[in-house]
């Protein structure tokens, strides 16, 4: 038979009660929701942990067999139709907060499950704000344990180093994906074959957080000169990386806005060229009002000065040189 607590569970997620639900298990340990959701289907154990907050549902993950952490990172990023409902059912602002509620080790995991087009949607979906280091970040890094050794580490890049960004550094993380260092490529292949990872690191690096307004990161970039800046979450579980070429990209994005600024097209899109013609003409209306207003002047100031212009020809020649000069 059962346990009742399964049984009220079950029920609530059947009849789609999502508020009573996340109070329910609220009231619950990690252990016990841990063996709740053993025991209930492969989908609503997975509909079950995205209702957990971030802190409980990092207890309860820590819980889980491995066969069920890997049903619920697979379940993170699939799209059956019961949590595509779920979903779908929330409102915007409600599904944001489910991916923000997501613990950083799942996060980083899913995140890397993920192909391109789909890693920009989880990206606006995870909450990171617009213009923050989250939207510029990576997952394609190689990070290995402190206690591997240098040969197990020199294997483990070989394997899965293919398709990382960089490998000019290798990150250090510990079983919690927590960032505890990064290392040069250098320093790795110089040192002895059976050295542990750990002897070589001193604990001191430099990280971006995940939630960081970009530019505050092209200023860490210019002081550390770095190829590359490891990314974290705000428990310090590393998400991914930030290469220099992308912050030379947020560079040159500000650059264009001060020349649109100066140009008074501070509105409109990164190439003026593709703006709309009334986006364009709303912008500059009023100056060019204001210049033919001039313009009539300047040529009435000019006609009271015919007879002088017809008697001496030549001062026709400079009247470039006034206008250029006005503009």
């Amino acid at each position: 038979m059962k346990n009742q607590n399964i049984v009220q569970i079950q029920q609530l997620i059947d009849s789609k009660n999502w508020i009573v639900l996340k109070e329910e298990l609220n009231t619950l340990q990690p252990v016990k929701i841990a063996e709740i959701i053993e025991e209930l289907s492969k989908t609503d154990g997975i509909i079950l942990f995205r209702l957990l907050p971030r802190a409980l549902a990092t207890e309860t993950f820590s819980h889980l067999s491995q066969e069920d952490q890997e049903d619920i990172i697979e379940g993170l990023a699939s799209n059956s139709n019961k949590i595509a409902n779920l979903l779908n059912d929330l409102d915007p602002d409600d599904r944001t907060a489910f991916f923000e509620e997501l613990p950083g080790k799942v996060s980083q995991r899913l995140f890397q499950m993920l192909s391109h087009e789909e890693r920009e949607i989880t990206l606006r979906l995870l909450g990171y704000p617009e213009d923050s280091i989250g939207r510029l970040m990576t997952p394609e890094y190689v990070a290995v344990k402190p206690w591997f050794t240098v040969a197990e580490a020199l294997e483990h890049i070989r394997t899965y180093g293919r398709d990382s960004e960089t490998l000019n550094v290798i990150y250090i993380v510990d079983s919690q994906w927590k960032l505890i260092d990064d290392l040069r490529i250098k320093e790795i292949l110089l040192a002895s074959p059976d050295q542990k990872i750990s002897d070589l690191t001193d604990n001191k690096f430099v990280a971006l957080n995940a939630y960081d307004d970009q530019e505050v990161g092209v200023r860490i970039f210019q002081e550390q000169d770095r190829v590359a800046l490891p990314v974290v979450h705000t428990d310090g579980t590393l998400v991914g990386i930030v290469t220099f070429d992308d912050m030379m990209d947020v560079v040159e994005e500000e650059n264009t806005e001060d020349f649109q600024k100066f140009g008074s097209l501070q509105d409109a899109v990164v190439n003026p060229l593709k703006a709309r013609i009334t986006t364009l003409y709303k912008q500059r209306i009023v100056w060019l009002i204001a210049l033919v207003f001039m313009n009539v002047f300047s040529g009435a100031a000019i006609a009271g000065f015919s007879d002088v212009i017809e008697s001496v020809v030549a001062l026709v020649f400079f009247l470039p040189l006034l206008i250029d000069s006005g503009g």
